[in-house]
């Protein structure tokens, strides 16, 4: 009695694990100018704790060894073969960049630039970690002048 117990319970969650819709993981490529950076590998742990608090997201964290338009366009071609889901990506050349996305949006891809921008139309969004303006009336505000001469403090 106690193998056909066994055996329906095995039976019935194989059923069901075959049966239940797959959860669809969402990969997010994390494309930065170089590898080995301290500024992109915090980046990076900040994109997978924010994974994990969301669920059901991959973090592919990827750039070339050494800061090239040439290496980052290589790994945008893999990454379109790979069918990510969307490519986040601090460009090394705003504009040389631009036909290696827009044949990633073309394929569904969304794509978003960070840190350093791509140029508009070879993007959907940039996130801008703040404004070169902003930060200059900071720097004035924060800044000590003496003599017509301004020193950042």
């Amino acid at each position: 009695m106690k193998l056909v117990k066994t055996l329906a319970l095995t039976t019935a969650v194989a059923a069901a694990l075959f049966t239940a819709p797959a959860m669809a993981q969402e990969r997010i490529a994390l494309v930065v100018k170089t590898l080995g950076n301290g500024f992109f590998d915090a980046a990076a742990k900040g994109a997978e704790d924010a994974a994990a608090e969301i669920g059901d997201v991959e973090v592919i964290y990827t750039g070339p060894t050494s800061a090239t338009a040439e290496g980052q366009i290589e790994i945008v071609n893999s990454l379109i073969a790979q069918n990510v889901d969307a490519i986040a990506i601090s460009a090394n050349d705003p504009d040389a960049l631009v036909p290696v996305l827009k044949k990633a949006m073309d394929r569904g891809i969304k794509v978003l630039s960070w840190d350093s921008g791509v140029a508009p139309e070879g993007r959907q969004l940039h996130l801008n970690p703040s404004d070169t303006d902003l930060i200059g009336e900071n720097e004035i505000g924060r800044a000590s002048c003496r003599e017509r001469v301004c020193y950042a403090v």
